[in-house]
């Protein structure tokens, strides 16, 4: 269910990409800084409306399946955790995108590859295995790593090592 409501998020950041690495190719580096904040503010703007839909339907998903009242509570509880998360990752892919513009995938790599494996796994399983904290909170918890990389990202992004002439 995320992913699909999600959707909308992932393409304006391909899109992002896309617009900024033209900008980068043209040699045009202040228009693409420029572009870039006004990029990232709609896509926050996209998520805003997209996270509302996706709250307000929440309860509706899990009706179409065969289960307990408890296990559609839970879905529930589920989606809307990950509804209330959606601006965090939004801003995340966003910055995401805007570095990989200017060619730095190796930067990219470690953004989203390498951060789930020393920060987000390690966490859910401590977490996991030696707390007793409830499923959904922990799910929360889970989610809300990634203000990390926001912040890895946002530093990034405002520091411009993405902006490379790619002429």
């Amino acid at each position: 269910i995320y992913n699909l409501f999600n959707v909308a998020v992932i393409a304006m950041g391909s899109s992002i990409s896309i617009i900024l690495g033209k900008r980068l190719g043209a040699g045009n580096i202040e228009e693409a800084k420029d572009y870039s904040t006004k990029l990232i503010f709609f896509n926050q703007v996209i998520c805003m409306g997209t996270a509302v839909l996706l709250l307000v339907t929440a309860p509706f998903f899990p009706m179409i399946y065969n289960t307990s009242a408890d296990i559609k509570s839970l879905a529930t509880s589920f989606i809307v955790v990950i509804a209330f998360c959606m601006p965090i990752h939004a801003f995340a892919t966003s910055c995401y995108f805007t570095i990989r513009s200017g060619g730095n995938t190796f930067i990219t790599f470690l953004f989203d590859s390498v951060f789930m494996w020393i920060a987000t796994v390690p966490i859910a399983y401590v977490m996991a295995e030696f707390t007793n904290i409830n499923i959904i909170v922990l799910y929360l918890l889970i989610q809300i790593v990634d203000i990390i990389k926001c912040i890895i990202g946002f530093v990034m992004v405002k520091k411009g090592m993405w902006l490379n002439k790619l002429t």
